[in-house]
């Protein structure tokens, strides 16, 4: 999927200060707002990519990568042009997972910035090894990492922005960098150890696709078990701390009908969890929102599997 194509015009809509405008120059991969200029658009295609998760977690994630590097208008600093953008991926739901006014001092495990991305480096920028993709020069000053979705599929933006360097005569010119990763789709059909630990720390909630019902029915399935047992494990690895067992559904059928089932599917696999498990009661709370919160379009069938599902949350 061209990302950029598809979405970044919708995100410089919401961030630009009033007064700015887009360009009409036909340029492939976005519309660029007045006064911008696009210096390189690099397509690297999948590969991995060391994504922040948060203030102390890197997660290598593979999937198709693109980078766009650009010159601000006159007189637009690095901060402005990171606050704007973080306010647009707020807007369209985006979450923000790291973000740094400090980006040189930022290490991870002892590696600086500049070392994490040397695998994706591209070098090329004003001059040589003055800004390259991904390393970040002294003159770098804002830094941040989102998620966003996409057709179903995590995107991950890294931003960067900083002033020019004085060897290009642009020590007052700002320029940022764009990089998206589109992940590879989860798989729908199991949910690990790990992938609880990271949802539930990062985001606060985990989807979890492998508790299986009949159609129209609230029952738990026994293919049920694999997913139940890794949920359990977790609980049980942080029994001080309270969840709600969140149940969805897709818009088939009337609206008050999803909610009751929606009610008595989260109530089953509660009951699941604390009857067969060994979960104390008092740990969980059962909720039904039936098609109230979906996470892709009902006009589909690939959007209304996605939207049928139990989410762990944490309360």
């Amino acid at each position: 999927m061209n990302y950029f194509k598809k979405v970044l015009p919708l995100v410089l809509f919401i961030c630009l200060p009033a007064g700015i405008l887009f360009a009409q120059d036909d340029i492939e991969m976005i519309k660029l707002y007045e006064g911008s200029q696009l210096r390189y658009d690099d397509n690297f295609g999948f590969e991995e990519f060391p994504v922040i998760m948060n203030e102390s977690t890197v997660r290598f994630v593979e999937g198709n990568l693109q980078r766009l590097w650009c010159q601000a208008p006159a007189e637009r600093s690095p901060l402005e042009v990171i606050k704007n953008y973080e306010s647009a991926i707020e807007q369209k739901g985006g979450i923000i997972l790291f973000s740094s006014r400090n980006p040189k001092s930022v290490e991870f495990d002892g590696k600086k910035l500049s070392d994490l991305f040397k695998t994706n480096r591209k070098e090329r920028g004003l001059a040589t090894n003055v800004y390259s993709f991904t390393s970040f020069p002294e003159e770098m000053s804002e830094f941040l990492v989102a998620k966003m979705i996409s057709e179903g599929r995590d995107v991950f933006v890294t931003i960067a922005s900083g002033y020019g360097h004085w060897a290009a005569s642009q020590s007052n010119t700002t320029f940022f960098e764009i990089v998206l990763l589109e992940a590879e789709p989860m798989e729908m059909d199991k949910v690990t150890l790990d992938a609880m630990k990271e949802g539930l720390a990062v985001f606060g909630r985990i989807a979890v696709y492998n508790i299986y019902f009949d159609t129209g029915e609230s029952a738990v399935k026994p293919e049920s078990d694999e997913a139940l047992k890794v949920i359990a494990e977790y609980l049980k690895e942080n029994s001080t701390r309270k969840f709600l067992v969140v149940g969805h559904t897709d818009n088939t059928g009337g609206y008050e009908m999803n909610i009751n089932l929606s009610e008595q599917r989260a109530k089953s696999a509660t009951e699941k969890l604390v009857n067969e498990y060994n979960i104390h009661a008092d740990q969980l709370l059962p909720v039904g929102v039936g098609p109230a919160c979906p996470v892709l379009s009902n006009s589909t069938e690939e959007g209304r599997a996605r939207n049928r599902r139990v989410e762990i949350v944490e309360r």
